[in-house]
């Protein structure tokens, strides 16, 4: 098994996080939880392990659905939102759905403590920006 991968699934047994996972052929290892937001809202995320442990990427999908006549001020919405988050980046994927993404190098010896994080980071910045989100949806 992905050691990097392994660290975090242990860190999400200890807090009794459900989560799901897909061990790849090539040794990369997908993970997804479903968490709900302070506001009630689920979020799907997806986390990818390389195959060498050493590189993260979260995912979250289907944050909204954008019709193409808010596309324009969705657009606009979402350059304000990664102008004032670092880290956390949205946009509006081939579906037309916000989806969000933050990518990290980690090591084994990090991965459970540096996952974690950015999965907190992920969570609390959706937590700010669920409203200005939906007001554009609207």
């Amino acid at each position: 098994m992905n050691q990097s991968a392994e660290a975090f699934i242990e860190r999400l047994q200890r807090h009794d996080i459900k989560y799901m996972e897909n061990p790849q052929p090539d040794g990369s290892h997908y993970v997804a939880v479903e968490l709900a937001g302070n506001n009630g809202t689920l979020y799907n995320v997806v986390m990818v392990f390389s195959a060498d442990g050493m590189e993260f990427r979260i995912r979250i999908f289907q944050l909204g659905k954008v019709e193409n006549d808010r596309i324009r001020p969705m657009l606009r919405t979402l350059n304000e939102i990664n102008e004032m988050y670092a880290w956390l980046r949205f946009y509006i994927d081939s579906d037309s759905d916000i989806a969000a993404a933050m990518d990290a190098v980690i090591t084994p010896g990090t991965a459970s403590r540096v996952c974690w994080e950015m999965l907190r980071r992920a969570f609390s910045v959706l937590d700010e920006v669920q409203k200005k989100l939906d007001s554009v949806l609207k």
